[in-house]
């Protein structure tokens, strides 16, 4: 009865060695990553690429206006904007002619423009964007300080 076990275990051993040697891959190659245009708001300014998206590393300041169109675009399709700042993600859609955005504060903000299209996408898209630069931060107003109660008559201090 030894001799059915002992082929039983060779088998299982084989077929184990058959497995671990089917995990065992070469090592994949980083994937490829397209390069991302720096840009300010001036430079951005009327300025167009092609592609089947937009990406740029922007440096803004707080309240500057990124207006984006992409041609050519059906009925129905949309901008999807994607991104970041810092630790904020950002994300907004809008109509192909005229999306705008606009910099909440200053900082480098790493933006990503593709088209949301309801028909089959063409990667000969042409993206356009206009700008208008502001001076500075905008900053949240801050609040205003809180009435004081009224003192009733004879109940002030000093009374003595």
């Amino acid at each position: 009865m030894r001799t059915p076990t002992r082929r039983l275990t060779a088998i299982g051993a084989a077929v184990g060695l058959v497995f671990a040697a089917s995990a065992i891959t070469p090592a994949v190659a980083a994937p490829v990553t397209t390069a991302v245009s720096s840009a300010t708001c001036s430079t951005l300014d009327n300025r167009t690429t092609t592609g089947s998206a937009a990406e740029f590393a922007l440096t803004l300041r707080g309240g500057d206006k990124v207006v984006t169109s992409v041609s050519p675009a059906k009925t129905g399709d949309k901008i999807f904007l994607s991104g970041a700042m810092g630790l904020n993600l950002i994300f907004a859609d809008g109509p192909t002619t005229g999306m705008v955005f606009i910099a909440p504060v200053d900082g480098t903000y790493n933006l990503k423009w593709s088209l949301q299209t309801t028909s089959t996408p063409t990667s000969a898209l042409t993206w356009s964007f206009d700008t208008t630069c502001s001076s500075g931060t905008v900053t949240s107003p801050s609040p205003s300080p809180s009435p004081t109660a009224p003192t009733k008559p004879g109940k002030g201090k000093g009374k003595g």
